[in-house]
């Protein structure tokens, strides 16, 4: 009982003696001593404008309006100002050698942190060169480590009112503000932290709340820290939920990530942005993989009616940013995705109603060219590798329509390889491989298509219906060329391009409602395309720098032909075309003189040929021979046996470079004779109609 005694006694002695501690020291005799001290290690004037406090219970220190100097060239005298700091210390704690903070208060901060034009920041301090120091003992670093505090501090609650940060870089002319009414940190349960934040971010409110592991664990973790925040602006929340290892380092991430956004079209808005008015739902799972690698997994994405799901992964410690990603939908549909302009079409997102970029801006005036000369951008080629793997059961875009398409896709140093995969297109297929190299500036593009009903996809595409019904269509494509510029590219292509398009049906105006001026040159065709019924359309090209000259070229509908020849300048766009229509119906064929057809390909020209005109060749077979090989497909030079299903297979023959196949009452040991003139090989090769 007597020890009992003595204990109480020495404890009484000492909480007096604390108290009698406390009620007697002038703290603001430190204060030149803290101002000395600051302006050594930073260059810079610490200003204390009122008196320090100590207080007994709890026992802890305030202090008011107090101001750090800014830098000499810097935009004002202050560089910080703080109204309030108030420190409150657990007195027991600080009697076992452990400082432990009860509660720690800012409030009514300001600074600014800012970059001058030469680039220098106010945060970069002029520092004297220390003195030479003696290193310390054996005996003084062990009596040192005796008086020391043990630990880190341990900090129960923290409260930031009102505090403003300013970013201003003369430089860039970059400005950032954030105002934080409130940021709160408080001991919960289980050793975490309880975190609340209400900020304004360049005009744009943000609030977030959830806990975090403690600051002990933070600064020396023993286990994964946890983190659980969910953040909310106007218009989208997002959530933070898992771990990381290292968190000062930020290694170790285990990381599920998520967020929604019910438009948004509204919050682009907010930031100044334009974007589609859809809404958006996102989770991934976040994990470092090795420094500066991150993999994703778990991607499942919705935007509208569009999904997105797959993984990938980030690498950020190369040169440049390198992604792989494989990705699949079930469903995507890109116009839903697109901005409406001024006349309800779509535009793609990120432009303004009047084509620009968020702001409106006159339309640029056309030049009446197709081809656009503006530089395509493939100095961004340059900006990232990537590697891309897709897959989609059914996928949408403006005049595309598909089910199972695949792409792959690898972006390498520059070099870009695209190889898409079309299973069902209107009907059909397509598939082809693309590459396009952003230092030399060269493409190389094939591609093939395989009975796309051309009627299906005009029509599902919005473009026309001129067909009808019907017109299987096959394409071939191989070219390559070199530019910076689409219409460069034009300019410069060599290649072929076939496309054979089958039976089908007409809409029976289609001459005046897709070529009016075409039918205005030539009145007859009217009367001559009444029927409806389409055999074939065959185009062969040969593309040489630039130029497209017809190796075939045939419209077949039974009672009307139309073939022709010329060349088609993709670089200047200049049209120099011949159309020669004629039919198997002797009373129209009089009546369809040859069409020439000159201007741009913007706005074409169609007039009579006034040569034929002139040399009365007009419905005449000698008018129709001076196509050439061309002449073989019209009914005027055919054989009696010819009829319009011969005249596509002899058009496909010629397109694809092939033996032109014999007509029907044609000798096959006839056709093989070699012509003594061009007269005879087209009177030979038809079987003998001029011999008549």
């Amino acid at each position: 009982m007597r020890a009992l005694k003595w204990g109480l006694g020495v404890l009484a002695i000492l909480v007096v003696a604390v108290v009698v501690a406390v009620l007697t020291i002038d703290v603001n005799r430190f204060k030149p001593q803290i101002v000395a001290a600051v302006e050594e290690a930073t260059g810079r004037k610490l200003d204390i404008a009122q008196d320090m406090k100590l207080s007994l219970w709890p026992l802890g220190v305030s202090v008011k309006q107090v101001s750090f100097a800014n830098a000499a060239w810097g935009s004002r005298p202050q560089m910080a100002t703080i109204g309030e700091f108030t420190a409150q210390v657990d007195l027991f704690a600080l009697l076992g050698q452990q400082i432990k903070i009860d509660r720690l208060v800012l409030a009514d901060v300001d600074v600014l942190l800012e970059k001058n034009r030469q680039g220098q920041a106010n945060w970069e301090f002029q520092v004297a060169k220390p003195a030479e120091q003696v290193a310390p003992s054996a005996q003084e670093k062990a009596e040192a480590k005796d008086a020391s505090f043990s630990g880190l501090p341990v900090v129960s609650d923290v409260s930031l009112k009102n505090v403003k940060l300013a970013y201003r870089d003369a430089q860039s002319g970059a400005k950032n503000d954030v105002n934080l009414s409130e940021l709160s940190v408080k001991q919960a349960a289980g050793g975490l932290l309880a975190t609340k934040l209400a900020a304004v971010v360049d005009g744009n409110e943000i609030r977030a709340e959830g806990t975090l592991g403690s600051l002990d664990e933070l600064m020396a973790p023993s286990r994964p820290w946890p983190v659980k925040l969910t953040v909310t602006v106007p218009g989208a929340k997002a959530s933070l939920d898992g771990s990381i290892a290292q968190p000062l380092q930020a290694k170790g991430l285990a990381l599920k990530l998520g967020a929604d956004i019910p438009d948004l079209s509204a919050l682009a808005g907010k930031f100044g942005a334009t974007a589609p008015a859809v809404p958006v739902s996102l989770q991934a799972d976040v994990k470092d993989v090795a420094p500066q690698r991150y993999n994703l997994s778990g991607i499942a994405v919705k935007l509208g009616d569009s999904d997105l799901s797959g993984s990938g992964e980030v690498n950020l410690a190369g040169a440049k940013p390198a992604v792989k990603f494989d990705l699949a939908s079930k469903s995507f549909d890109v116009t839903r995705l697109m901005l409406k302009d001024s006349g309800g079409k779509s535009a793609p997102a990120g432009s303004s109603p009047g084509g620009g970029s968020g702001t409106s801006a006159p339309a640029a005036k056309s030049d009446g060219r197709l081809f656009s000369n503006d530089p395509l951008p493939l100095d961004g080629l340059n900006a990232v590798d990537a590697v891309l793997a897709y897959k989609a059961e059914q996928f949408k875009a403006p005049t595309l329509d598909v089910q199972g398409l695949a792409l792959d896709l690898v972006l390498k140093d520059g070099v870009l390889q695209l190889k898409p995969a079309i299973q069902q297109l209107a009907g059909g297929s397509l598939g082809g491989d693309v590459t396009l190299n952003s230092k030399s500036k060269a493409l190389t593009a094939k591609l093939n298509g395989k009975g796309i009903v051309l009627s299906d996809y005009l029509q599902k595409s919005g473009i026309t219906d001129v067909v009808r019904r019907g017109g299987a269509t096959d394409l071939a494509l191989d070219v390559t060329s070199q530019g910076a510029s689409l219409r460069q590219i034009m300019a410069g292509l060599n290649g072929r391009v076939v496309i054979k398009v089958g039976e089908g049906e007409l809409k029976e105006e289609y001459v005046r409602a897709t070529l009016p001026r075409l039918a205005d040159a030539v009145g007859a065709l009217s009367r001559a395309t009444a029927k409806t019924k389409l055999h074939c359309v065959v185009t062969g090209l040969d593309i040489k720098a630039g130029i497209a000259t017809p190796k075939a070229l045939l419209a077949e509908t039974g009672s009307l032909t139309i073939t022709g020849d010329g060349t088609v300048n993709l670089g200047t766009e200049q049209l120099d075309l011949r159309i020669i229509p004629s039919s198997r119906d002797t009373s129209l064929a009089a009546a369809l003189p040859p069409v020439r057809v000159r201007g741009m390909l913007l706005d074409p020209s169609f007039s009579p040929d006034p040569a034929a005109l002139a040399k009365s060749v007009i419905g005449t077979a000698a008018g129709i021979a001076a196509l050439g090989p061309l002449a073989l497909l019209s009914p005027a030079l055919g054989s009696g046996g010819d009829n319009a299903e011969t005249a596509c297979a002899k058009a496909v023959a010629l397109a694809e470079g092939r033996p032109v196949p014999q007509s029907s009452q044609q000798p096959a040991q006839q056709q093989q004779q070699a012509p003594a003139s061009p007269l005879q090989d087209l009177r030979k090769g038809l079987g003998g109609l001029l011999g008549r």
